[in-house]
C-alpha cells in the first residue's frame, strides 16, 4: 500500500500527515486515527509521489530518534 503526505484542514486547524492512497485525494474527508485528532479532516493538498508502508515505518522510526546515527558520549 502506498502512502502520500497530505495537507489537511479542519476549520482553522491545519496539519500534515501520511495517509493511505485510497484517502489521498483533494477534497476528500478523512478521519485521523490518532489521539488529539477528532472528527473529519479535509484533504487540501497531496504530494506528487507516495512511499510504501515499509519506507514510511522506517522514516517514522528515524524521526522518533533524530540522533540515532550519532555516537553517544559518556
Amino acid at each position: 500500500m502506498m502512502y502520500f503526505q497530505c495537507s489537511l484542514s479542519q476549520g482553522s486547524a491545519r496539519t500534515q500527515a501520511y495517509i493511505p492512497e485510497r484517502g489521498a485525494g483533494v477534497g476528500k474527508m478523512i478521519e485521523i486515527k490518532d489521539d488529539g485528532f477528532d472528527g473529519l479532516w479535509k484533504v487540501e493538498q497531496v504530494a506528487d509521489k507516495g512511499i510504501d508502508e515499509r519506507a514510511l515505518r522506517e522514516k517514522q522510526a528515524r524521526d522518533r530518534d533524530p540522533f540515532g546515527s550519532i555516537e553517544r558520549r559518556h
